[in-house]
């Protein structure tokens, strides 16, 4: 076999290959004898077939299979001779027609990893602050404990006021008609949290339980139903009950009953060791983002276009994730848009990424097994499935398990140029 690379830019290879006439008839041969041995063949026993006759009958089929494997197993030996290292799928084209003393021929084109020329990547520096809790951030963490053992208790006396919670009946009617889906009982409506239409909680504020009211309101222009969207309508709301939330007093007894905590000195102790653990944690994610921001700027190398195409789908992908999520409506969605915005930070991150792998040869950092299992571990507990079931779901993909291990070798490595940077205080 003889391989021949040309170079259309320094990370987009064409192969030209060209297979000895000898190999591909010894191939043909080889493949046309096995099929020779199960051949059913109407007038003759079962691999008593002459060989022009099995040939007749399977030949195309034979030649198909024969140029599949040949030019699978070639493109491999020309990528490990010319030391090439893809990054995606190649396309192959121009493969010749196989016949007995001619060469089997092909071109294949394929993008490879960039050679890249490593700068200096320890000593990088990055802002440090000193981690501290202020009195008020640990006071407001408290306060939203609290809030969330709130208990509401019904008012009575007084009307509805803003942060209230009221019980309503509602009903909304556009033009005299009734609006399909706005009708509701025993409605549980947190005054504040502007959950309903805007304007719609304002003119509640001040009826007395028992009360009804007819209010007007007007459906936002994005509202998600395109026949009402911009359209004025009006609700007929009855104020059943009112209720105000009471929060928990901040004592020992409700320090035992969040935590387990003996004191409130003790939760507060708890709480700002918490809080101290997530600052270190938000300023070390920094600081890798600051590193590898400082490595792509440092270094000048071209990217393979094909990666920088996957990393957009997977960042259109991530977004429409989101996008349902939130419910908003997808064909809001412009993807196009979206991708010719984000190319630039699809280019950065393929680019960084590429860094990394880089550094992570020369510096030996690789993931161990038990790291891997680590990783899965903490992956079952926050997505609160199996270990088995997060590993079956990566195994499921292709190559799932394999670039998992890649992602958190790269993520070591930042931690290790993270250990060797240069901290400066402001």
């Amino acid at each position: 076999m003889k391989s021949v690379v040309e170079d259309i830019s320094s990370v987009k290879k064409k192969i030209n290959v060209e297979i000895a006439p000898e190999a591909v008839v010894k191939e043909l041969e080889k493949a046309l004898a096995d099929v020779a041995k199960k051949a059913r063949i109407a007038g003759f026993r079962q691999g008593k077939a002459p060989k022009a006759i099995v040939e007749k009958h399977y030949g195309e089929e034979v030649r198909n299979e024969v140029t599949q494997r040949l030019v699978t197993e070639s493109y491999l030996q020309a990528l490990q001779e010319n030391n090439l290292n893809p990054v995606e799928v190649p396309h192959i084209e121009n493969v010749s027609s196989l016949a007995k003393g001619s060469p089997l021929t092909f071109t294949a084109t394929v993008e490879v990893r960039p050679n890249i020329e490593l700068g200096a990547y320890d000593g990088i520096e990055v802002k440090e602050q000193v981690i501290a809790v202020s009195d008020e951030e640990l006071n407001q963490t408290i306060d939203r404990l609290r809030e969330m053992y709130a208990q509401l208790e019904v008012v009575e006396g007084r009307p509805l006021e803003k942060n209230d919670t009221a019980i309503i009946d509602f009903e909304g009617f556009r033009e005299g008609k009734p609006i399909e889906g706005a009708k509701a009982s025993d409605y549980m409506l947190a005054l504040g949290a502007n959950s309903l239409i805007p304007g719609f909680e304002d003119q509640l504020v001040g009826m007395n339980g028992g009360e009804s009211r007819e209010i007007k309101v007007t459906f936002p222009a994005d509202y998600n139903n395109k026949v009402l969207a911009g359209k004025d309508a009006a609700f007929k709301v009855t104020l059943k009950e009112i209720k105000k939330k009471v929060l928990p007093e901040l004592n020992d007894e409700f320090a035992k009953d969040i935590g387990g905590n003996t004191s409130v000195d003790e939760l507060r102790e708890g709480i700002k060791k918490d809080l101290e653990a997530r600052k270190r944690d938000e300023q070390a994610s920094a600081q890798r983002e600051e590193i590898l921001s400082k490595l792509v700027e440092a270094h000048t190398f071209d990217i393979p276009p094909g990666m920088v195409e996957r990393e957009l789908q997977a960042m259109a992908r991530q977004q429409a994730t989101r996008m349902a999520r939130q419910g908003m409506d997808m064909k809001t969605f412009d993807i196009a848009r979206f991708l010719e915005e984000h190319r630039a930070v699809a280019q950065k991150r393929v680019k960084g990424l590429l860094l990394l792998d880089v550094i992570a040869e020369k510096e030996k950092v690789e993931v161990s097994d038990q790291e891997m299992n680590a990783a899965l571990a903490s992956m079952a507990r926050s997505s609160r499935q199996t270990v088995d079931a997060v590993r079956k779901y990566y195994e499921s993909l292709e190559g799932g398990l394999d670039n998992l291990r890649t992602s958190l070798t790269q993520e070591k490595t930042l931690g290790l140029l993270l250990s060797r940077s240069k901290k400066s205080y402001n």
